[in-house]
């Protein structure tokens, strides 16, 4: 039938949404955990619950391991394969005719995000002043912020060569080893390099002198996500040296 003239067809009613409901993601949208913010906060939580673990884990570790255990082995390999990474990505760090421009690549954004990595433990340990675990009873909430009884910089920190006491928050070798792997594990999708830094992590808190649990947690987001963010804010850049048949230069890209 022919509808009168002032006869208009009911709209499609827009219901407000509930309230307390979060909406559905968007197409393309990233969830919130995979945000800078959304990593940096689960990074921070779970420093502060492992903070209340940190005496148990330490005490346990100190009654149960001999000391000639702690004072070589867990350090040891804790340099061997942080060492062993970072002399990696140096041999790597190069394009040539013969080698893989995909490596370079990764080479150039893991030796790039080590060096920022590296600049942010050292400020951070100085800040925070976290006395190192000395024994079964020590006290993991002793903080002296800016205090002269720890350097701000020391070789030490890569090689075992005792140049200096640092701060023990955040761990070094966990913040290290996680920022040279990451590149690698992201550019060539093999999540299982990650057990390399995950190793060097849990030997830095079996061993003498070494960290607390949370140290440890902390120093493997610091060195993940700076990591992540190099790789994702310099994706095309390279730089490094270019091997020719007649000599060799070095290039740059960003």
């Amino acid at each position: 039938p022919v509808m009168p003239a002032w006869w208009n067809a009911p709209s499609q009613l827009h219901q407000p949404p509930a309230q307390g409901l979060v909406p559905p993601l968007a197409p393309g949208s990233t969830p919130w955990y995979d945000t800078l913010w959304g990593v940096a906060g689960i990074g921070v939580a779970a420093t502060g619950a492992t903070m209340f673990l940190d005496h148990g884990i330490n005490h346990y570790v100190e009654t149960h391991l001999s000391y000639s255990f702690r004072n070589h082995v867990p350090l040891n390999i804790a340099d061997v394969l942080t060492d062993g990474s970072l002399i990696f990505a140096g041999t790597t760090w190069f394009q040539s005719p013969w080698a893989s421009a995909k490596l370079a690549h990764a080479s150039s954004v893991a030796l790039t995000a080590t060096a920022i990595t590296t600049a942010e433990v050292f400020l951070v340990k100085y800040a925070v002043g976290r006395a190192r675990p000395g024994g079964p009873n020590s006290s993991s909430t002793h903080y002296t912020p800016f205090s002269s009884q720890y350097r701000v910089m020391t070789t030490s920190f890569l090689f075992n060569n005792n140049g200096g006491p640092t701060a023990s928050f955040p761990s070094g070798h966990t913040a290290v080893a996680f920022s040279i792997i990451t590149p690698y594990a992201q550019i060539y999708h093999q999540p299982w390099l990650y057990t390399i830094p995950f190793a060097v992590g849990i030997s830095r808190i079996l061993a003498q002198d070494g960290h607390w649990a949370s140290d440890v947690v902390a120093g493997g987001f610091v060195g993940w996500l700076t990591a992540d963010l190099t790789n994702r804010y310099f994706a095309k850049s390279d730089y490094g040296f270019m091997i020719f048949g007649d000599g060799v230069g070095f290039y740059g890209k960003f």
